[in-house]
């Protein structure tokens, strides 16, 4: 198992994690209570190998994380964004445009201001460390009344498609990362990434994200929503969507930086021996840890 990196620690690489990519870190400082710092993040995973990693937060972009991690550690690849939530406008072009500029490399759609999000935290089936500050009507979605999409998220894509930056759908419904998807596609938007399709707070059916990958996008898989803190989902029902969809077309990330959950890197580790003891190839975790993640940046 991974061990704590405290400043100053030596630890040598673990073969589990050289050369993987963790795209999604919640790190310190933040409006709520984490495990580590982005620096403290960055370092954990310098000192285990890992290739890269890309710090997300709700409240805030996180390229200046991103610049000043690299800086710190020359040679380790790490990545920032916006989430497009309330503190960024919520759907909002301009914001979109100054992050891309300033080196940004994922838009997120909503999280916790997602339309999605707080129909379900309402029904109390989404239990959330920060729970949602919108009620259903002021809630953010990507499709007017008619089921279209927005003209504010088409002018997104096209930011992203002439950026070539990385799309996340966020935690917006199945349905609607199918539409984003298809727009997305048709906007020229090469790198697509569905975040944790089968956790409760996006809730996924397996048909559904066989066509979110017959679309053209990537399914990340976080171990975050596997934890007792947040969703308790069960380890099996990922190695399940993995084999119906193939290593080739998912990525592998944490979603870590809860203070009651191991780090990031602890987390991964801990995520890809327990896909190897469920019967997923070491190949297989290969590709969803390091070649995926690698095309979804490079």
């Amino acid at each position: 198992m991974v061990r704590p990196i405290k400043t100053g620690e030596e630890t040598p690489p673990d073969d589990l994690l050289s050369g993987a990519y963790d795209t999604h870190i919640h790190a310190g400082p933040d409006v709520v209570p984490r495990s580590v710092d982005f620096l403290a993040a960055a370092r954990e995973a310098v000192a285990e190998g890992m290739a890269g990693i890309a710090f997300k937060d709700i409240g805030q972009p996180t390229v200046d994380r991103a610049y000043a991690a690299r800086e710190t550690f020359p040679g380790f690849l790490a990545f920032g964004g916006i989430v497009l939530d309330r503190p960024a406008g919520g759907l909002n072009p301009a914001a979109v445009e100054r992050c891309l500029r300033l080196g940004g490399r994922f838009v997120w759609m909503p999280v916790a201001d997602a339309r999605h999000t707080v129909r379900l935290y309402a029904q109390g089936r989404l239990r959330l460390v920060l729970p949602p500050a919108l009620s259903l009507d002021e809630a953010i979605s990507l499709t007017d009344e008619t089921g279209a999409l927005r003209d504010e998220v088409r002018l997104i894509l096209k930011l992203i498609a002439e950026h070539d930056a990385v799309l996340g759908t966020g935690h917006v419904s199945p349905e609607e990362a199918l539409v984003l998807i298809a727009h997305a596609r048709a906007a020229g938007v090469r790198r697509i990434v569905v975040n944790h399709p089968c956790g409760t707070s996006i809730g996924a059916t397996l048909a559904q994200q066989i066509e979110c990958v017959r679309l053209g996008a990537y399914l990340e898989h976080c171990f975050a929503q596997t934890t007792p803190g947040l969703e308790g989902l069960p380890l099996t029902t990922i190695a399940e969507a993995i084999r119906a969809v193939g290593a080739h077309s998912c990525v592998l990330a944490t979603d870590l930086g809860q203070t009651f959950n191991p780090t990031p890197a602890q987390g991964l580790h801990l995520f890809i021996q327990g896909l190897l003891d469920l019967g997923i190839p070491r190949h297989d975790v290969e590709t969803m840890t390091r070649h995926n993640p690698r095309a979804l940046v490079s």
